[in-house]
């Protein structure tokens, strides 16, 4: 059809000629999440490859500029689980992760179960409000300076975000899920699920406002949660900002669009291939006082998305001579050494530690081989990069035998000891805590004075490297050990 148009109604015409113009969002929402710390300086790639926080930073810095172009805000925010996890988080004290947060200038972070060692020193260095899903048994937030909630103004549009763990699951039924301890509660943590007195703290919600949840460990088994979405859309959330961690022998469902259409929507950030990263992002506009969907997309970061920030790229890598001064070699390896033979040596190192009746450990915490030739700290932690302390609890055999087979741990008994009432057992303390919350009520961890698993068994691999010889007996100063039956 063409358009004839006199002279007197030109531009009535010309804008019936025109295509309709794109429905641009008033909101752009990117979301991050399960980082882990991953964020080495480029001139460590050789021992770092997998790096995408350079490429995170220019997407973020390109939807930034297509934003101004349009009018639309930009929010950014982080689900949790990134602060430490990697060689180089424990390296600087998760100071990498403070500079890649600030330097993004990230609106808010969440805690997730991975960040219980994070501390108020820590976390008053970030910029952004720092939300946290879980509490103590008085109600409050399970680390001093959080909250379970915050609002803010992004350029005079009211913005509050509420923090979630697992959606509406009960932590008793699945406790293995859910942190015993976070940051300054040493026990009895418990996931956030009343949200009623959460909003009720915040500033009444005027219309137009935007109201987020972050909801971590999202694991949708198809079942829509009715009762939990319905308090939630009652309570004035207008979305859900979710992540959902696959397990390493669960193949990946990877789509461009991982929008979950309930009400209110859920835009589903994933864990590519448990190492690579995604950015979810939604786009809403605004009707009335409501929140519309009009684009959602799951974004891969690779050097084909978006350039290196290079700015960025230059603040981290001042933190280059600290994380190589600290990947210190740890012995040379003869041939390669399997995840069997590094538990194996690894309950060999915890049957060092004074007082050691009995050990119990899993072998799912072990995440890698190691290779023949130099082993250095850096590959320690990737094959065991767990920070909590070793604390010991006393249990009958009886107690032991059903900790191994309830939880699937393993356990090894020192001889000698076996016919013992009672066991003097060495563990860590998320082992110690959850046996105590599904076997044992009354056990009570005491401290061994090691506070890092890490740096302990570096400590025993560089002292004793024969520990790796897999004879399956610790040095001949301690008496050999057996399987438990």
């Amino acid at each position: 059809m063409f358009c004839r148009v006199a002279m007197a109604g030109l531009f009535v015409g010309l804008a019936g000629c025109t295509k309709p113009a794109v429905d641009t969002g008033d909101v752009i929402v990117l979301q991050t999440g399960r980082l882990r710390g991953n964020v080495y300086p480029l001139d460590l790639q050789a021992d770092a490859p997998l790096q995408h926080w350079q490429f995170l930073a220019g997407y973020v810095k390109a939807v930034r500029e297509e934003a101004a172009a349009t009018g639309a805000r930009v929010l950014l925010v982080d689900l949790g689980d990134s602060l430490g996890g990697s060689f180089a988080a424990h390296a600087t004290g998760s100071e990498n992760m403070v500079a890649f947060f600030n330097g993004l200038a990230y609106d808010a972070l969440a805690l997730s179960n991975l960040d219980s060692s994070a501390m108020p020193a820590l976390l008053g260095k970030l910029k952004a409000p720092v939300v946290n899903p879980f509490a103590d048994a008085g109600g409050q937030p399970a680390t001093a300076g959080t909250s379970f909630a915050t609002s803010f103004e992004k350029s005079g549009l009211p913005v509050s975000i509420l923090a979630n763990f697992y959606g509406d699951v009960d932590s008793a039924g699945t406790p293995d899920r859910f942190p015993a301890w976070f940051g300054t509660t040493p026990s009895g943590v418990v996931p956030l699920r009343d949200y009623g007195p959460v909003v009720e703290g915040l500033p009444p919600k005027a219309g137009g406002a935007l109201r987020l949840l972050t909801w971590m460990k999202f694991e949708s088994s198809g079942e829509v949660p009715a009762a939990f979405l319905s308090n939630l859309k009652n309570l004035g959330v207008d979305a859900i900002l979710a992540h959902r961690i696959y397990g390493g022998d669960r193949r990946e469902a990877w789509t461009q669009d991982s929008l979950v259409p309930w009400d209110p929507p859920v835009s589903v950030n994933i864990l590519r291939n448990n190492g690579g990263f995604a950015v979810a992002r939604i786009d809403l506009k605004r009707e009335g006082d409501s929140w519309k969907v009009i684009d959602h997309r799951l974004v891969p970061m690779t050097a084909n998305t978006a350039p290196a920030d290079e700015e960025i790229v230059r603040m981290i890598s001042r933190f280059a001579p600290a994380i190589s001064d600290a990947d210190k070699k740890v012995a040379t390896l003869p041939e390669l050494v399997d995840q069997d033979s590094i538990l194996t040596a690894y309950m060999n190192a915890l049957a060092l530690v004074p007082s050691t009746d009995a050990v119990l450990y899993s072998a799912q915490s072990v995440r890698s081989d190691w290779p023949a030739g130099e082993l250095r700290a850096s590959r320690v932690f990737n094959s065991l990069p767990w920070t909590t302390p070793i604390v010991q609890i006393k249990l009958t055999p009886d107690q032991l035998a059903r900790a191994a087979k309830n939880l699937a741990l393993r356990s090894t008994v020192r001889d000698g000891t076996t016919d013992a009432e009672v066991l003097n057992v060495t563990t860590s303390k998320f082992f110690a805590d959850l046996i105590t919350r599904t076997l044992a009520p009354d056990v009570i961890a005491a401290p061994t004075g090691i506070d890092s698993e890490f740096d302990y068994f570096v400590e025993v691999l560089q002292r004793s490297p024969e520990i790796l010889q897999g004879s399956g007996t610790v040095p001949p100063a301690e008496s050999p050990q057996r399987d438990y039956p």
